[in-house]
């Protein structure tokens, strides 16, 4: 008999498909865990970021030509209790070779164990769910432009179910020599399944992003820009259930999307108030993820995020908090570690 995943487990599994879906316009992808960002300062600016370059571990996630040598002998840890039993787990390190600049980085989403039981309820075995990514970056700069590629294997094990795929991000940036700002690209989770379920092969979560961080010479806030899904235009998910109104004969009429909302629907918007060389806040605005998890009727900061970034000797602290609908959200937590003197 085949075993069932108890209700809580499914609760959390949807929701997780559902909400990081929210970045490639509600496209039946799979391994879309791939999606949640993964890093505190990532998800406190609105989960998308390609742009930022600031010596951190844990932004070669989000885009592996931020990569460099100042982050050689770093390891970063991040750590959320995401939604429902689930946990989210990411660990990323460079190491510190003389010649080559790679970084090696690992991706958990435990969902919990789970009660098997069979098609009438009988008690069976117990089993666990799991996505997983293992990946290393290797990046060259060149004057002022730096690329980057990541491999990654991924995999979803479900109970006695699984899948895999061979997938690799591609990007770029570049950095003013002088002045504090720097543009971003990437082409993400490029590759083939290895492994599927069945014997139909599903779509692959792939992404193109583009963004730009900036910080205006007289004002303590870096401002940042991200555009994703760039290979479709309408990514917004038009629900005929609510979003309808009725004609002058009494019938339901599906309500068109504006080109203001499809607009915008592309773009992350985050910022990050410096108060100290050390310390800083940051914010994020996600419009997709907003419209999407908007309630009618009932208020809240879904789409908008929050968070805060410490500067020690040798360590780094971020914690960030992501609104998802009405006082529900979930929170990250990330630090890095300087195995030897920052450079």
């Amino acid at each position: 008999m085949v075993n069932k995943i108890s209700s809580a487990g499914l609760w959390a599994l949807s929701w997780v498909i559902l909400l990081s879906s929210f970045s490639t316009g509600f496209s039946q992808n799979s391994f879309s865990f791939l999606n949640i960002p993964t890093n505190a300062r990532q998800n406190a600016l609105g989960g998308v970021n390609v742009s930022l370059i600031d010596k951190d571990i844990n932004l070669v996630s989000s885009n592996p030509a931020v990569l460099d040598s100042s982050m050689q002998n770093q390891i970063g840890v991040n750590y959320s209790p995401y939604l429902a039993q689930s946990h989210l787990l990411s660990v990323n390190y460079a190491p510190k070779w003389r010649k080559r600049i790679f970084a090696f980085s690992l991706q958990n989403l435990n969902y919990g164990n789970f009660t098997g039981k069979d098609a009438v309820g009988n008690l069976t075995n117990d089993f666990s769910a799991n996505d997983f990514s293992l990946g290393i970056s290797h990046a060259k700069k060149v004057q002022n432009i730096s690329f980057g590629v990541k491999a990654k294997l991924v995999g979803s094990v479900y109970e006695s179910y699984n899948a895999f795929a061979f997938l690799t991000d591609w990007g770029g940036t570049f950095k003013h020599p002088k002045k504090d700002l720097s543009f971003g690209i990437l082409a993400k989770n490029i590759g083939f399944v290895l492994k599927s379920y069945a014997t139909e092969k599903p779509n692959l979560p792939f992404d193109l992003q583009i963004g730009m961080s900036f910080k205006p010479q007289f004002m303590p806030i870096r401002f940042s820009f991200t555009a994703h899904t760039l290979y479709q235009f309408d990514i917004v998910y038009n629900n005929p259930k609510i979003n309808f109104e009725f004609d002058n004969d009494g019938n339901k009429v599906l309500k068109k999307t504006s080109f203001t909302n499809k607009l915008f629907s592309h773009f992350v918007i985050g910022g990050e108030v410096l108060l100290h060389k050390n310390f800083n806040l940051l914010l994020g605005y996600n419009h997709l993820r907003r419209k999407e998890l908007q309630i009618d009727g009932v208020g809240g900061l879904n789409g908008f995020s929050f968070g805060g970034n410490l500067r020690l000797k040798k360590l780094q602290f971020s914690i960030s908090y992501s609104n998802l609908v009405a006082n529900k959200g979930f929170a990250v937590f990330g630090a890095n570690w300087f195995l030897i003197s920052k450079k």
